[in-house]
């Protein structure tokens, strides 16, 4: 039987994993996060909201992944264009090695907090949205991410204090 000695104990064990485990959580938590998202290909916060498609018609309706007449390519077969996003995730470059927005997050932490960053500047655009770009959000306040912080800590809690 536990005394109080031990309840001290795991209390002090506690009080030292809170400062030096959370903001660790916390930054691996959010990372993978923003990674699911570009997967999912949208955000999810409570549920899961997917990305505005690529531009496939110009202003006046016509498809623009595909040849119009017989001029350069088979009229109805995909073009350049047509070719270079066929299959590609939204937000993945063609020819850039793909995933340079995607690999550009870090997290820098304090026992404070955690504060992601990017240093691809056309980041924020897609994030929130602006003026030309459709808004394509893959980080923000989100209650499925906070719920998966808070499981992940109940589990380091309680491996602490049956330890």
């Amino acid at each position: 039987m536990a005394d109080l000695g031990d309840f001290q104990r795991m209390l002090n064990q506690a009080s030292q994993f809170i400062p030096d485990k959370l903001p660790i959580i916390i930054e691996v938590e959010g990372l993978n996060f923003i990674k699911m998202n570009f997967r999912k290909q949208g955000y999810t916060d409570t549920s899961l909201e997917k990305w505005v498609d690529r531009k496939k018609k110009d202003s006046e309706g016509r498809d623009i992944t595909r040849y119009r007449t017989d001029r350069v390519g088979s009229r109805g077969s995909l073009n350049k264009y047509g070719r270079e996003i066929q299959g590609r995730a939204i937000l993945v470059g063609h020819r850039t090695g793909g995933n340079k927005l995607i690999n550009s997050f870090r997290a820098r932490r304090s026992r404070q907090r955690v504060v992601f960053y990017t240093y691809k500047g056309y980041a924020n655009d897609h994030n929130e949205g602006n003026g030309n770009l459709p808004q394509r959000k893959f980080f923000g306040k989100s209650a499925y991410l906070d719920n998966k912080i808070e499981q992940k800590v109940t589990k380091e809690l309680d491996k602490l204090m049956r330890g």
